[in-house]
């Protein structure tokens, strides 16, 4: 009676996850696989699949020479590289908002409501923000005295930047609310001791509450690097990879290459290069964390 009890609760059990399972066998397992099958031949997406052609190794090796590829991922560099910054302002912001203060709770959901908002939308009003001739920045500082501001989105020099500042803003609610779950964490007699002991406020973040959030910073950089080679949505709405490739990324170029050129194979290439960067780097950064991180 016990086996058949055990049996039957097992059999509710999968019947409960049956559904996804089969949404997660049909929607991703066949999806990651079709696509590493088609990134082995040159097939157009209008074409049937009885037209499909073998190229082997051809598309990944003709990314090397695209420079629109080389240059997407040149730009995705670029955005990691100021990814620290935003981790900075990020625990900044947390150490700050770490007290209690009247307005406290005010002031966390201030800063947390650009990420749960929608992406479109906050594009749309950055996009206004830094148009080039109408945007209200460039108003802002003509106001002000200065007869040339920069070009903004319209300026391969200046789109990044911008680009950067707003993806900052628009990240900093998480990585702040993360880092203050981790601060809550860090004992409180490490703190009161380092006081008596004579440590600066400074010296105290420095030594206290930067080596007891590394933990929470390890897991934000490796988010804030697979995101950043993800971005697509904000790049198609403020950009669309402009001026050039200035602003190019790999997960739109992609993107645009597989439903606006329709040539599915090279575009399923350049997803499983990306799949393999991304792999290398968490890699590298999950071996290095064993030197920096405490938990």
């Amino acid at each position: 009676m016990m086996k058949k009890r055990q049996l039957k609760e097992t059999l509710t059990g999968y019947l409960f996850v049956l559904p996804n399972l089969i949404g997660f066998g049909v929607f991703t397992c066949f999806g990651v696989l079709f696509s590493l099958t088609v990134s082995f031949t040159d097939w157009d997406m209008l074409s049937p699949l009885s037209e499909i052609r073998f190229v082997g190794l051809t598309n990944f090796l003709s990314a090397f020479q695209d420079p629109w590829f080389l240059s997407s991922i040149s730009n995705n560099l670029f955005f990691i590289l100021f990814i620290p910054l935003q981790m900075l302002l990020a625990l900044g912001s947390a150490v700050l908002l770490n007290g209690k203060f009247p307005g406290n709770l005010l002031v966390r959901n201030t800063i947390y409501l650009p990420y749960i908002t929608s992406f479109v939308g906050i594009s749309l009003i950055w996009f206004q923000l830094f148009h080039p001739t109408m945007g209200v920045l460039n108003e802002f500082l003509m106001f002000l005295g200065i007869d040339n501001p920069p070009k903004w989105l319209g300026s391969s020099t200046w789109v990044k930047p911008a680009i950067i500042l707003m993806l900052t803003w628009q990240g900093l609610g998480y990585n702040m609310l993360l880092y203050l779950a981790g601060l809550q964490s860090v004992p409180k007699e490490m703190y009161e001791a380092a006081s008596v002991d004579g440590a600066s406020g400074f010296r105290q973040f420095v030594y206290i509450t930067i080596p007891m959030t590394s933990s929470v910073s390890f897991f934000i950089l490796i988010i804030s690097v697979i995101n950043s080679f993800m971005m697509w949505s904000n790049i198609q709405i403020m950009t669309g990879g402009g001026p050039g490739t200035a602003s190019t990324v790999i997960g739109f170029y992609i993107y645009k290459t597989a439903f606006v050129h329709t040539q599915m194979g090279y575009a399923s290439a350049m997803a499983w290069m990306l799949f393999l960067i991304i792999l290398i780097i968490t890699l590298v950064q999950w071996y290095g964390q064993k030197k920096w991180v405490n938990y």
